[in-house]
Formats: structure tokens, sequence, C-alpha cells
């Protein structure tokens, strides 16, 4: 898939309405530093009476209502220690909103899981996959079988496990504050994973970590549309992509996490192909694969 514009753009216009994660966790290091729900900083210090288990902390009661409900569902609490990280827990975050998945494991919540690709060499990422799936799976086993474990090795826990981890290393990108310090990693719509990367991007991406409230006023419309090949004109699956509003609400639910807003750097023609950089110096860092593995994306074992 590839997004293109529907309509003649200026530069440094937006082009997509503030889009909400589907999935998004802090750093270790910065959950007691930040709160858990829209990534700003905790003006009051608080102590870490356990660094080993260290539970959400939000900014207000909005935040505490959005999200506090997430690390409970998502099962992440039944980790280790020695598992706990903002790869694993974005990834069990991700299966409470996973609804639309293709055969053979090649999409997940039509974000492209590149499964194949992670897991079929020798290298270190390669080794690494199958453990923390392995950790994954056992803590939903655990969450589903009520504190009783349940050896998920031959089950299909283990597969959903992998396919949202594998969605996460090939989609999630590393959440900067405006100073540029990295607070954690977010998946977000196809509106924004669907775009390719290229050397000379026409497009560059912002965080903004503002209120639900603050977001609804904004203005800003959806500029680009999905692309396939075996159509002359670009075209919006009504399915998958609604009014810009729909982008900063859902029914029901309140919203949590930093939304991403995309916005052109160049003059462009309608019909053109949005493109990021994979690193844009003046931007957050596009989360790749071979280079972001470790530390906190890394299971630690013996």
């Amino acid at each position: 898939m590839e997004m293109r514009y529907k309509e003649d753009i200026d530069i440094c216009s937006d082009i997509t309405p503030p889009l909400i994660p589907l999935s998004f966790s802090l750093h270790n290091t910065n959950l007691h530093t930040h709160c858990s729900s829209c990534f700003s900083l905790i003006t009051t210090p608080i102590p870490i009476p356990n660094a080993n288990s260290i539970p959400p902390f939000y900014c207000s009661p909005h935040c505490t209502t959005a999200h506090s409900s997430i690390p409970l569902s998502s099962a992440e609490h039944h980790l280790p220690p020695s598992a706990t990280s903002s790869l694993l827990r974005t990834a069990l975050r991700l299966l409470l909103v996973s609804h639309h998945r293709t055969s053979p494991s090649t999409r997940l919540n039509h974000l492209l899981t590149n499964r194949h690709l992670l897991t079929c060499h020798y290298d270190e990422l390669s080794q690494t996959i199958p453990i923390n799936a392995l950790a994954m799976a056992t803590a939903i086993a655990k969450q589903r079988s009520r504190g009783d474990l349940i050896e998920p090795s031959h089950d299909a826990v283990l597969e959903e496990a992998t396919l949202a981890l594998c969605a996460v290393l090939t989609n999630a990108v590393e959440v900067h504050d405006d100073q540029g310090r990295a607070l954690g990693i977010a998946v977000f719509q196809h509106a924004f994973s669907w775009i390719n990367h290229s050397c000379s991007p026409n497009a560059c991406y912002r965080f903004s970590f503002e209120s639900s409230s603050s977001l609804l006023s904004q203005e800003s419309k959806l500029c680009i549309a999905p692309f396939t090949h075996n159509s002359q004109q670009p075209k919006i699956d009504c399915r998958i992509f609604g009014t810009s509003g729909e982008f900063a609400q859902e029914k029901g639910k309140i919203i949590c996490g930093p939304r991403l807003i995309l916005r052109s750097i160049k003059r462009i023609k309608k019909g053109e192909e949005v493109t990021v950089a994979y690193t844009d110096l003046l931007q957050p860092k596009v989360m790749q694969i071979a280079h972001n593995v470790e530390a906190d994306l890394r299971l630690k074992h013996n």
C-alpha cells in the first residue's frame, strides 16, 4: 500500500488531523516521570518503591480514566520483570484493538507485520522474537486463565503474540518531546503506517500532547488517501477512512495517547505519493528494526 495526496498542497501545510495511536507505551526509564496516557511530564517527583515493577502514573483524572484500564486488560502486569519493555507493552496493547487479520498472517489491523521477513533469518532479531513472543503468550494465557499458568507454546495465543510483536517492530515510531528526548513508542493508524519512506521525502511529522478537547477544536482535514496500483486514481476506502473528526474521537470511548500530525515540506501536486524520511533530523525518528532491538526492546534472559 501507499498513500497519495488528494489535492494540491502548499508547503508547510498540515495534511492530516491529529492521528490517534492504536497502541503506545512509555520507555521504562520514563514510566515514573511522564504520564502513561498523554506522555506529558509529571512535574511532581514520584518515589519508586520497586524499580522492577513501576506502575503507570497519570497527570490528571482525565488521563487516569482514559488509560488506567489498558495495562490491566493487556496482561502486561503478568510479564516477568526481566521482560517488561515498551516493545512488549505496546504489542500486548495492540492486541486489545486488533479486529482485522488476514491469512496467511501478513497483516494485523490492516498493518503489515513482515512476520516472515523478521523471523526467517538467523540473526539476533530473529532469535529474540520467539523469546519475547513466548513471554507475551505466557502473560496472556495467565490472564485468560485467571492466574493459573497455561503452557502457550503450541497454542493460538503464541501466534497472536508473534503477529503483534512483528507488527510493532514494523510500524512503531519513537515518540519524542519538543527537546528531542525519546519518551516511548507508538503504532499509528494506517493513514500513517501505509506511508512509504524515501531519501527525498515530501512530508514530515510531529507529535502533540494536548488534551482531547483541544484536539477536537482543530479543523485540519485528511488530505491523503490510499492508492492501489490497479487503479488510475487514489481511492478512499470509506470502511477504513472516515471524516477528519473521527480521527480525534471514537464512539463511547475516551481517547488517550500522543497524537501524530503529518505536514508537507514541499509543494505537492494532486496524485503524488506521500513519503517521509527514514530518519528526519528535525522530527522524531522512525523506529528502525535492525538498530533498535536493544535495551528497552529486548527480553533479558540468561
